[in-house]
């Protein structure tokens, strides 16, 4: 007889980790398992060849005990495994799509989500998608230039897409705000809402990295070996 934990969860289920991170559809993410319970669910997933979710924390701790999720997540798909000698897990895990939670399942060690799959809406006017994604993207290629100048070891990115939907997972992913900012993006299910929302988030976000650059040129004249303090602080 088949146990309950290697039943197949129904269709409209997912295996849930809560985590302090906002992952956005296509995107990869490396995750280190040593939970008793997310082992378990590696294990399921491996087994079902299945995904699992990834959702944000609202309430509660990564370790240990069951932690309240934002209820908008990201479905991954896992695509490398190494087991270690320890009986720890290192996942290679991708992105798929958003998911909505509809309601949490607690009959197992770790958490299951009944979902309903969200995919980006694409509205029928092509010319004035292309308008926002050309503004959004002239906009974030400006904002990582400048990045670049601010942070000294911050890496452009390889190449910056050109479709809407692959391009907002960027602007989102790369972004240098605050997690629940990010989980923002995330609950957008309209491409051209979600692009505007970023273009506003953009233009903001170069304005204070300008404001910070002055300020530091300026402190650096009068505090020559000092550290500014605002670079102590921490978004989140």
């Amino acid at each position: 007889m088949v146990s309950d934990l290697e039943e197949k969860l129904p269709e409209n289920q997912l295996p849930l980790i809560p985590l302090n991170v906002v992952l956005f559809p296509g995107n990869i993410l490396p995750l280190h398992i040593f939970e008793s319970r997310y082992k378990l669910m590696v294990e399921f997933c491996v087994q079902h060849e299945s995904c699992f979710g990834v959702v944000l924390i609202k309430k509660g701790k990564e370790i240990g005990g069951m932690s309240v999720p934002y209820l908008v997540g990201t479905s991954v798909q896992i695509i490398e495994t190494d087991y270690q000698e320890d009986g720890r897990i290192n996942l290679i895990t991708l992105g798929q799509h958003r998911f909505e939670i509809l309601d949490l399942v607690y009959d197992r060690p770790y958490l299951v989500g009944e979902v309903r799959t969200q995919s980006l809406e694409f509205q029928k006017d092509s010319d004035n998608l292309e308008k926002i994604t050309s503004i959004a993207r002239e906009l974030y290629e400006n904002y990582e230039t400048l990045l670049s100048k601010t942070i000294s070891d911050w890496k452009l990115p390889d190449r910056i897409p050109s479709s809407p939907d692959q391009l907002s997972s960027q602007i989102g992913t790369r972004l240098q705000i605050t997690l629940r900012e990010k989980q923002e993006m995330l609950e957008f299910f309209d491409i051209d809402q979600l692009l505007i929302h970023q273009i506003q988030v953009l233009e903001c976000e170069t304005q204070r990295l300008l404001a910070s650059r002055l300020a530091q040129s300026k402190f650096d004249v009068l505090h020559p070996k000092r550290k500014a303090f605002w670079k102590n602080s921490s978004l989140n």
